[in-house]
């Protein structure tokens, strides 16, 4: 755990005050106060206790006070980062912070909103596994001097290595009448950018292919089971052959413009280790299913497939339109964070699908493994994925 805690000190040095106000600068009363640090990459809290996984895209947030100001103004800041004793590297926020202490926004406010945090992005000599340290090096306005701040020290920050996702998405190719319909790259696309975010993994060792299905449309309540059918003989053959044993496999199925749904399964919620248990879904265009407007809902609907395969259940949100297998579900109405608002997700985004960077309030989202809209991986759920993905990872290779 990450604990954070506030130390008064000689700061920054104080510009002269005549050349502030003639750049018509914000004027701190006694320095800009840092309510809080984050370093995030999928959830967090302010006492980042959520692990970190080396190599994952990582965001530091910062969080300033807006009263210490006495006026409106743009901020900027500075952060220093090192590891193993090297020597400071310094790395500038990615935005401009507008401040108004006459109409303040609270911590909350700001951690459910990156425009109300300075951000900064970790670089990928940072994140490696170990040790980095972090200080705030400068807060300052744009084209005005630094201002002054008391120190705020960040303990050393613990990046620990973890294995990679191995996964293996079958497209399934079916024929309603003489038309065939198959999955668009843009499903593959987004399934795979979103389990690189949102679960706990640095890394993917992806491949896919689409092959032809064993059932036709219309579909009923048995054609998911057709389909893992088919995926579970396809994986026990490719195993057999060489691919690592350790790989899930997932079958995706398109969805024919919502003409031909099928519903996802998982072959079984196991309570061990097991990387054979397949799983199932389809793709499509969501339209605002589940809250979703962009290209593609395979992204979370596969997570929520493959987190069973990982043994994790339904938290039983909303009531009736799922069962509540998992009693131990921490936060009420399937939310990714109690209402003391602990935690915030944040989406690290993606440059190449469009997709930017965002917070996540913990009480607007809900965990991938309910039926609620607007879904992202809870602490909860990223730290039992986590456990279970090492617990696999143990069982080792394939035997030559």
């Amino acid at each position: 755990m990450c604990m954070m805690c506030v130390h008064r000190g000689s700061g920054v040095p104080r510009i002269k005050t005549r050349k502030r106000r003639a750049l018509g600068l914000a004027q701190p009363q006694a320095g800009v106060q840092v309510r809080g640090v984050e370093i995030v990459q999928c959830v967090q809290d302010l006492a980042n206790s959520v692990p970190l996984v080396a190599d994952k895209a990582t965001i530091v947030r910062l969080y300033l006070e807006p009263t210490s100001l006495s006026q409106p103004g743009q901020i900027t800041a500075e952060i220093a980062w090192s590891r193993s004793g090297g020597g400071d590297t310094f790395l500038p926020a990615i935005n401009l912070l507008r401040v108004n202490p006459g109409s303040p926004f609270s911590l909350r406010e700001q951690r459910e909103d990156l425009d109300k945090s300075l951000n900064f992005r970790l670089p990928a000599e940072a994140i490696g596994a170990g040790q980095l340290n972090l200080r705030i090096s400068r807060i300052f306005q744009p084209g005005g001097g630094d201002l002054p701040a008391p120190a705020f020290n960040i303990a050393p920050i613990p990046f620990a290595a973890a294995p990679p996702l191995r996964i293996r998405v079958i497209g399934l190719r079916y024929r309603v009448g003489a038309t065939t319909v198959t999955p668009a790259a843009v499903h593959f696309s987004y399934l795979r950018s979103f389990l690189n975010r949102a679960y706990p993994v640095a890394t993917l060792e992806w491949s896919h292919m689409v092959v032809d299905a064993d059932f036709t449309a219309p579909f009923n309540d048995s054609t998911v089971d057709l389909a893992n059918a088919q995926i579970a003989a396809l994986r026990s053959r490719e195993v057999s052959s060489g691919v690592d044993p350790r790989t899930h496999y997932y079958g995706l199925v398109d969805d024919n413009a919502s003409a031909n749904f099928m519903r996802g399964k998982a072959f079984a919620i196991p309570g061990t280790a097991q990387p054979d248990t397949v799983a199932s879904g389809p793709a499509g265009v969501p339209n605002g299913f589940a809250g979703d407007r962009d290209a593609s809902y395979a992204d979370w609907y596969g997570a929520h497939e493959l987190g069973h395969t990982f043994g994790r259940f339904h938290p039983g949100f909303p009531p009736g339109s799922q069962d509540a297998s998992d009693p131990q579900f921490p936060y009420e109405n399937g939310c990714i964070s109690k209402p003391d608002n602990k935690y915030i997700g944040v989406d690290t985004g993606d440059h190449e699908l469009g997709l930017p960077a965002a917070a996540l309030p913990g009480l607007t989202y809900h965990d991938v493994m309910t039926y609620a809209d607007n879904q992202w991986l809870s602490a909860y759920t990223y730290q039992a994925i986590l456990t279970r993905l090492l617990e696999e990872d143990a069982l080792g290779p394939p035997v030559a």
